[in-house]
């Protein structure tokens, strides 16, 4: 093979390269974040200075392919405040348009639950609003996917109203 065919097919092999490889990566920067929602939220363990929660996670994927998600970092703010928070390394994949539940775990501290119960113990709160913010680090890949999720429930009725 002459250099001459050789300087050819290396140049249209870099062109081949230079045009799929940012293809590919405007694959994933269209990548839809998912919906997280809080479905449930269960005391674990009780201490003097931390307090251990359990979340029960919805995450809803909008997207046309699987999401395979290898960690998340969250956390949950009760009445415009921080409350708890916490990391997962759990890995789950969320199927193209589907949803899955993940249990995830929160850590609050001492200060942080006396002052959302001092706030509880006024009598003049009706409504709890909390916010669930956070993001998906998906496999494989440098993307971080940002998440938030805002309800309330009220304490007059006890049926949770919730808002994306």
């Amino acid at each position: 093979m002459s250099v001459k065919n050789r300087l050819l097919r290396l140049l249209i092999l870099s062109v081949l390269i230079s045009v799929l490889l940012p293809a590919c990566a405007g694959i994933r920067m269209r990548t839809q974040a998912p919906y997280v929602s809080l479905s449930d939220l269960q005391v674990r363990e009780i201490g003097l200075f931390e307090q251990r929660y359990r979340l029960k996670l919805r995450i809803q994927n909008p997207n046309s392919f699987a999401l395979p998600i290898s960690g998340m970092n969250y956390q949950l703010h009760i009445n415009g405040k921080k409350f708890a928070g916490g990391v997962s390394r759990q890995p789950v994949t969320i199927p193209a348009f589907g949803e899955a539940l993940a249990d995830v775990d929160v850590i609050s501290d001492v200060g942080s639950l006396l002052q959302q119960f001092s706030g509880l113990t006024s009598g003049h709160v009706q409504k709890v609003s909390y916010r669930l913010s956070g993001s998906i680090s998906l496999a494989h890949s440098v993307l971080k996917l940002p998440f938030e999720y805002k309800g309330e429930v009220d304490l007059n009725f006890g049926s949770p109203e919730s808002t994306h």
